[in-house]
């Protein structure tokens, strides 16, 4: 089994770790339609339980990690269920294309295009578009930001923020906490070299700004909250990335959890291999929900 293949199989071995996911009121998947290519997005679906119901939810567009090449709707499916219940929100979770069979931009298009898909079509999922937060973890945190900067820069659907957990944002893995962390911590150097490899084609830049959302102007951006590990080697990159943001003029919240490594949101269930990450996975929804309920008042 080469990397690729070996990667893919570890990550889907990790789905039990990940715990018994929430009920929510439903969870269906459906297909649609994207051009240039010509081919066909899964996305899965999820919408809550609730109370008292709505006429419409605010909506969240996820988009899973895994290097780009790995990671798939079942991978992030308790995440997604706990962020659909606590935050009472439409969820869209995206099954975009995979380096290395499809290097970038094919799944940032993807992404894209279920933003457009997801914006057109909020009064059939029972949502709003006008509160649509876009979000992922690592890879998809990468995905994420560089969706914001695409929706911003083809002036497409607007966006109300940006959930980034432990972002990929540089390729150039040259950071004090790379230089620390990055032999023996989660992603490794070695292993983060494979993924770039995969992702980037020849010819691209490693440093092409919607690749690598570090090196992008971040002017005119939704609200970020960017969360990362003390044992991340890519804890320095997100701190530069959310000290941008907040340079460059938008709203941007950053949490450090020192002793943390990467990837431990995902596991927030789990809270004897996993402590701390349940505390860290509420603030997100906490400041979800708070963004949620701006044009809620």
């Amino acid at each position: 089994m080469n990397p690729i293949e070996e990667m893919r199989q570890s990550y889907r071995d990790m789905i039990p770790l990940a715990g018994v996911g929430d009920q929510v009121e439903s969870v269906k998947d459906i297909s649609i339609p994207a051009d240039s290519p010509a081919r066909k997005i899964t996305l899965r679906i999820y919408t809550p339980k609730q109370d008292t119901p709505q006429a419409s939810l605010p909506l969240f567009l996820f988009m899973h990690g895994g290097g780009f090449i790995s990671g798939d709707l079942d991978t992030h499916d308790v995440l997604l269920r706990g962020i659909c219940d606590g935050a009472k929100c439409v969820v869209v979770s995206v099954d975009y294309r995979l380096a290395p069979e499809h290097p970038f931009p094919a799944g940032l298009e993807d992404v894209y295009a279920a933003l457009l898909w997801t914006s057109g079509h909020a009064a059939e999922l029972g949502g709003d578009r006008t509160r649509i937060v876009i979000g992922g973890d690592s890879a998809g945190g990468n995905l994420a930001a560089s969706l914001a900067l695409l929706a911003r820069d083809r002036k497409g659907p607007e966006v109300q923020g940006q959930w980034l957990m432990y972002p990929t944002v540089s390729n150039r893995m040259n950071t004090e906490s790379w230089v620390k962390l990055g032999d023996e911590h989660f992603p490794t150097r070695e292993l983060n070299s494979v993924l770039i490899s995969s992702y980037i084609a020849d010819g691209t830049s490693i440093d092409d700004p919607l690749a690598a959302p570090l090196w992008a102007d971040l002017n005119n951006l939704p609200p970020a909250l960017v969360q990362v590990g003390g044992l991340d080697p890519l804890s320095d990159e997100c701190r530069q990335y959310a000290q941008k943001l907040e340079k460059s003029g938008n709203e941007t919240s950053f949490l450090f959890y020192p002793g943390h490594e990467h990837g431990f949101i995902q596991f927030y269930k789990d809270e004897e291999n996993f402590p701390g990450a349940k505390p860290s996975f509420e603030q997100g929804l906490s400041w979800l929900r708070e963004v949620f309920s701006r044009r809620a008042r």
